[in-house]
């Protein structure tokens, strides 16, 4: 018997007004969407897997720079399905005021495949406790504008290093209170430490939303090379 495919992919609720007119990036929800090109990989029995993405949403909806963590073995070919997807995909970019914004883009792929049962998610956050506990999967993060990346610049380009960066982002998408915590590679440089701070300092965040409400989070994401 040919098993069903269900996709399901959480959009932001628009019945009200975010705050100063910025919206969420988000999935899409027309032909171009990722829903349309997402395949289920052929797996014998049942399975679960849940894959961690990113990258960075460009004014025309592409998404650049998309890179999946592989945390487990047998992760690889779900990340396969969504790499593929992607590259045929269109997301609804994030607006300030009017304005198309390019942003980083932090998202969820949940599969399960159950009897004959197959059903993909879609979350628009990266996942992070704190915020799960507060708001449940289906919240989006909070996101980051992409402007000159002054940082790059400055900090190691050919040795490889990673930065975990934290921050507070309130509901009208201030942010304060940032750290960074060293990830993996090289141990940074005070400079480029404050390159990344002041790259953060002077980005435009979209505040997190849930249920068409902004709301206060911790906003992270992987600075690096």
């Amino acid at each position: 018997m040919k098993m069903l495919l269900k996709v399901i992919l959480f959009t932001l609720i628009t019945t009200g007004k975010t705050h100063a007119n910025k919206t969420s990036t988000g999935f899409g929800d027309n032909d171009t969407s990722i829903k349309n090109f997402i395949s289920f990989p052929d797996i014998r029995g049942d399975s679960t897997a849940t894959i961690s993405c990113s990258g960075i949403i460009k004014k025309n909806g592409k998404l650049n720079n998309s890179g999946c963590y592989i945390k487990k073995p047998g992760d690889e070919v779900y990340v396969i399905e969504i790499n593929k997807a992607v590259k045929k995909s269109r997301f609804a970019p994030a607006t300030h005021n009017g304005k198309i914004l390019i942003t980083y883009f932090q998202y969820l792929v949940h599969f399960i495949q159950q009897g004959e049962s197959k059903e993909i998610y879609f979350y628009p956050n990266p996942g992070y406790k704190e915020n799960i506990e507060a708001y449940g999967i289906e919240h989006f993060a909070a996101q980051r504008s992409i402007g000159k990346e002054n940082w790059q610049k400055i900090c190691p380009r050919h040795q490889r290093f990673t930065v975990w960066v934290k921050a507070h982002v309130n509901e009208i998408g201030q942010q304060s209170n940032i750290s960074l915590t060293k990830g993996s590679g090289l141990q940074i440089s005070e400079k480029c430490r404050k390159a990344i701070k002041e790259t953060i300092n002077s980005s435009i965040f979209i505040p997190a939303n849930y249920k068409g409400v902004t709301v206060p989070s911790t906003y992270i994401e992987p600075f690096g090379n």
